[in-house]
Protein backbone atom coordinates (compact mmCIF):
# COMPACT_ATOMS: atom_id res chain seq x y z
CA UNK A 1 0.00 0.00 0.00
CA UNK A 2 1.57 3.33 -0.65
CA UNK A 3 2.32 5.76 1.34
CA UNK A 4 -0.61 8.92 1.34
CA UNK A 5 0.47 11.88 2.97
CA UNK A 6 -2.30 13.31 4.49
CA UNK A 7 -2.26 17.03 5.21
CA UNK A 8 -4.27 18.78 7.77
CA UNK A 9 -6.05 22.11 6.33
CA UNK A 10 -5.24 24.06 9.87
CA UNK A 11 -6.57 27.31 8.09
CA UNK A 12 -10.11 26.79 8.79
CA UNK A 13 -9.66 26.29 12.04
CA UNK A 14 -7.50 29.06 12.69
CA UNK A 15 -9.95 31.14 11.20
CA UNK A 16 -13.05 29.77 13.18
CA UNK A 17 -10.67 30.51 16.24
CA UNK A 18 -9.56 34.15 15.77
CA UNK A 19 -12.90 35.36 14.18
CA UNK A 20 -14.21 33.67 18.16
CA UNK A 21 -11.76 35.49 19.69
CA UNK A 22 -12.73 38.87 17.80
CA UNK A 23 -16.57 38.67 18.27
CA UNK A 24 -15.89 37.96 22.14
CA UNK A 25 -13.53 41.38 21.99
CA UNK A 26 -15.92 43.13 19.88
CA UNK A 27 -19.02 42.06 22.13
CA UNK A 28 -17.10 43.68 25.37
CA UNK A 29 -16.59 47.33 22.91
CA UNK A 30 -20.31 47.47 22.33
CA UNK A 31 -21.38 50.50 23.99
CA UNK A 32 -24.68 50.48 25.84
CA UNK A 33 -27.93 51.89 25.23
CA UNK A 34 -28.14 55.42 26.00
CA UNK A 35 -30.39 56.04 29.21
CA UNK A 36 -33.60 58.47 28.35
CA UNK A 37 -33.72 61.54 30.22
CA UNK A 38 -35.31 62.06 33.08
CA UNK A 39 -38.96 63.21 33.10
CA UNK A 40 -40.33 65.98 35.53
CA UNK A 41 -43.64 66.89 35.39
CA UNK A 42 -44.76 69.90 36.67
CA UNK A 43 -48.35 70.41 37.58
CA UNK A 44 -49.57 73.63 37.60
CA UNK A 45 -52.72 75.09 39.64
CA UNK A 46 -54.60 78.38 40.07
CA UNK A 47 -51.63 80.39 40.65
CA UNK A 48 -48.68 78.19 41.21
CA UNK A 49 -46.42 75.55 40.02
CA UNK A 50 -45.86 72.51 41.97
CA UNK A 51 -43.61 69.78 41.94
CA UNK A 52 -40.65 71.21 41.51
CA UNK A 53 -37.53 70.39 43.58
CA UNK A 54 -35.20 73.58 44.80
CA UNK A 55 -32.25 71.61 43.09
CA UNK A 56 -32.57 69.24 40.33
CA UNK A 57 -29.02 67.05 38.90
CA UNK A 58 -27.61 68.89 36.00
CA UNK A 59 -27.81 67.27 32.67
CA UNK A 60 -30.70 66.17 30.13
CA UNK A 61 -34.56 66.76 31.58
CA UNK A 62 -37.81 65.95 30.02
CA UNK A 63 -40.16 68.72 31.07
CA UNK A 64 -43.90 67.85 31.08
CA UNK A 65 -46.54 70.02 32.67
CA UNK A 66 -49.64 69.02 34.01
CA UNK A 67 -52.33 72.11 33.76
CA UNK A 68 -54.68 70.87 37.42
CA UNK A 69 -56.47 74.73 37.11
CA UNK A 70 -59.52 76.11 35.39
CA UNK A 71 -57.92 78.23 33.38
CA UNK A 72 -54.88 78.26 30.82
CA UNK A 73 -51.45 77.73 31.67
CA UNK A 74 -48.04 77.87 30.39
CA UNK A 75 -44.22 77.22 31.52
CA UNK A 76 -42.19 79.42 30.25
CA UNK A 77 -37.89 77.99 31.42
CA UNK A 78 -35.60 80.29 31.32
CA UNK A 79 -31.74 80.14 32.19
CA UNK A 80 -30.74 82.84 34.44
CA UNK A 81 -27.08 84.53 33.60
CA UNK A 82 -24.16 83.64 36.10
CA UNK A 83 -24.36 84.40 39.28
CA UNK A 84 -28.40 85.92 39.21
CA UNK A 85 -31.01 84.10 41.86
CA UNK A 86 -34.67 83.45 41.23
CA UNK A 87 -35.46 86.59 44.10
CA UNK A 88 -32.78 88.92 42.23
CA UNK A 89 -34.75 88.53 39.13
CA UNK A 90 -38.21 89.35 40.48
CA UNK A 91 -36.83 92.04 41.85
CA UNK A 92 -35.26 93.67 38.91
CA UNK A 93 -38.95 92.68 36.89
CA UNK A 94 -40.79 94.21 40.10
CA UNK A 95 -38.70 97.54 39.46
CA UNK A 96 -39.64 97.61 35.52
CA UNK A 97 -36.61 95.87 34.46
CA UNK A 98 -36.32 93.17 31.40
CA UNK A 99 -35.91 89.73 32.19
CA UNK A 100 -33.37 89.22 28.82
CA UNK A 101 -31.09 91.70 30.65
CA UNK A 102 -30.95 89.40 33.12
CA UNK A 103 -30.80 86.11 31.78
CA UNK A 104 -28.93 83.57 28.83
CA UNK A 105 -33.13 83.40 27.34
CA UNK A 106 -35.72 81.27 27.64
CA UNK A 107 -35.08 77.56 27.04
CA UNK A 108 -39.03 76.22 26.03
CA UNK A 109 -42.59 76.94 26.94
CA UNK A 110 -44.98 74.90 27.40
CA UNK A 111 -48.79 75.13 27.35
CA UNK A 112 -51.83 73.32 28.70
CA UNK A 113 -55.21 73.80 28.88
CA UNK A 114 -57.21 73.15 32.07
CA UNK A 115 -57.80 69.82 33.00
CA UNK A 116 -54.83 68.50 30.51
CA UNK A 117 -51.19 67.97 30.06
CA UNK A 118 -49.08 69.56 27.54
CA UNK A 119 -49.41 68.09 23.97
CA UNK A 120 -44.80 67.12 24.05
CA UNK A 121 -42.54 67.66 26.14
CA UNK A 122 -39.37 70.44 26.87
CA UNK A 123 -36.06 69.02 26.75
CA UNK A 124 -33.56 71.03 28.56
CA UNK A 125 -29.74 70.06 29.23
CA UNK A 126 -29.32 71.84 32.51
CA UNK A 127 -26.06 73.39 33.21
CA UNK A 128 -24.53 72.64 36.79
CA UNK A 129 -24.86 75.65 39.27
CA UNK A 130 -26.91 77.37 36.81
CA UNK A 131 -30.69 78.71 38.23
CA UNK A 132 -33.42 78.44 36.11
CA UNK A 133 -37.03 80.16 36.05
CA UNK A 134 -40.21 79.15 35.69
CA UNK A 135 -43.13 81.35 35.16
CA UNK A 136 -46.80 81.57 33.86
CA UNK A 137 -47.14 84.78 32.12
CA UNK A 138 -50.60 84.19 31.02
CA UNK A 139 -53.64 86.78 31.65
CA UNK A 140 -57.01 85.93 32.39
CA UNK A 141 -58.18 89.24 31.32
CA UNK A 142 -56.54 92.33 30.14
CA UNK A 143 -57.86 93.73 33.35
CA UNK A 144 -56.11 91.44 35.41
CA UNK A 145 -51.91 90.70 35.74
CA UNK A 146 -49.81 87.99 34.45
CA UNK A 147 -49.85 84.86 36.43
CA UNK A 148 -46.55 85.71 37.66
CA UNK A 149 -47.59 88.26 39.80
CA UNK A 150 -50.53 86.34 41.46
CA UNK A 151 -47.20 83.96 42.62
CA UNK A 152 -46.89 81.31 39.32
CA UNK A 153 -43.14 81.47 39.57
CA UNK A 154 -40.90 78.50 40.33
CA UNK A 155 -36.63 78.27 40.41
CA UNK A 156 -34.24 75.53 41.00
CA UNK A 157 -30.63 75.57 40.61
CA UNK A 158 -29.07 72.74 38.82
CA UNK A 159 -25.97 70.84 40.98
Amino acid sequence: MPNRVVRHDRSQSVRAACLGALSALLAGCVAPAPTPPRELVVSATDYAFGSVPAELSAGPVQFRMENQGKVPHEMALGQLSAGVTADSMMAYLAGGGEPAELSDGVVGILIASPGTTSLGTLAADLVSGRTYLMICQFRDSDSLPPHAAMGMIASFVAK
